[in-house]
């Protein structure tokens, strides 16, 4: 009986009400719209980022030590959740891997006192797709739970392996580039 009551409640609450659903709705629908558009948006420009660049060493420095220091700042702050600091080694060591492969195939080049690389598109292109399509979900979480009940930070071990991931990845590809303009200098 009481089933039947609930489910009339349902009904009525929907039909007198349907402004409160549609209100729900809208914000779903708009994500469901827009989230490929952003996607392709940010494809186009991390596109730019895989053709011939000119090799600064400063940003190579940021790179190499910028990323071991905030994967080491969240792995202490989750010190007491062993699944997640088992997500964030297991991202390193594939994000370090994937940096080596990338390394092996990008292209190196010389010209006079200017140095340029050009990276290997699929793998950048697929770690920068990987943790930006991961940042939306967790923005359709704020959205759909609200600011209040978005999980915390290193309460979701698949965002720290992403995240720890790029981190292995860039660190991994700036100390190689790195070692390859060491190698470069003339004196």
């Amino acid at each position: 009986m009481s089933a039947r009551l609930d489910a009339a409640a349902v009904v009525y609450n929907a039909l007198s009400c349907p402004n409160r659903h549609r209100a729900m709705i809208q914000p779903n629908l708009i994500l469901l719209v827009a989230a490929p558009l952003i996607m392709w948006r940010v494809y186009k420009r991390v596109q730019r980022l895989t053709v011939r660049q000119r090799s600064r060493t400063w940003r190579h420095w940021v790179g190499a030590i910028a990323f071991p220091l905030i994967v080491a700042g969240i792995a202490v702050t989750v010190h007491d959740k062993p699944v997640t600091l088992g997500a964030i080694a297991g991202g390193l060591a594939l994000g370090v891997v994937l940096g080596m492969l990338a390394l092996r195939r990008t292209g190196f080049e010389s010209s006079g006192d200017q140095h340029y690389y050009t990276p290997y598109a699929p793998i950048g292109l697929f770690i920068a797709m990987l943790f930006i399509a991961r940042l939306l979900y967790r923005g359709v979480e704020m959205v759909n739970y609200g600011p209040a009940h978005t999980p915390q930070l290193g309460s979701s071990p698949l965002t720290m392996f992403i995240f720890a991931t790029v981190a292995g990845y860039y660190h991994a590809y700036s100390t190689g580039l790195l070692r390859w303009r060491r190698t470069t200098i003339t004196w």
